[in-house]
């Protein structure tokens, strides 16, 4: 790909070639308006999108998940930056969105939304506002709810089975 962190212009293969890789979630038009966003917020053309960088983003920056959301964009260059973005297209499907939030929830990257990458996010949502128990309450009734919602799923699969 002709991109480099000191290109000026997309050339069309440029534009087809970040097409591909954010799935078409992004018309030409798009693009190009994505990629002036990039440039402006790479200010040292460096070619990638640094921590500090990101949290020049006003809408962002005001965000409680903002240290999850920099983790998960920081470092990437036009290409990536523009499939991450893709998950928030309108062109998007549901489970390309819920693999984005999965991304954010999963603290520790290890493929599992645990108790402790839960807990992560519920401090980085509430900030100081509850204490440790109340933290520990508002995750054990969602692990709670979560539980329910398994059995609920999995009485109504026994059922669609049995009826099958």
């Amino acid at each position: 790909m002709g991109l480099t962190a000191s290109s000026l212009k997309l050339t069309q293969y440029d534009i087809e070639e970040v097409q591909k890789h954010c799935g078409g979630r992004f018309d030409h038009r798009e693009i190009e308006c994505l990629y002036k966003r990039f440039r402006a917020l790479d200010k040292r053309h460096k070619g990638y999108i640094s921590e500090d960088e990101l949290l020049n983003i006003p809408e962002l920056a005001i965000s409680p998940l903002a240290p999850r959301v920099v983790q998960v964009f920081q470092n990437l260059n036009f290409k990536d930056f523009v499939r991450m973005l893709a998950a928030f297209s309108a062109r998007a499907s549901r489970e390309e969105k819920l693999d984005f939030m999965f991304k954010v929830y999963d603290v520790d990257r290890d493929g599992f939304i645990s108790l402790s990458d839960l807990e992560t996010i519920v401090r980085h949502l509430v900030g100081s506002s509850l204490n440790e128990e109340q933290v520990a309450e508002l995750i054990h009734r969602a692990m709670g709810e979560l539980g329910e919602m398994r059995r609920k799923m999995a009485a109504m699969g026994a059922t669609g089975a049995a009826g099958a």
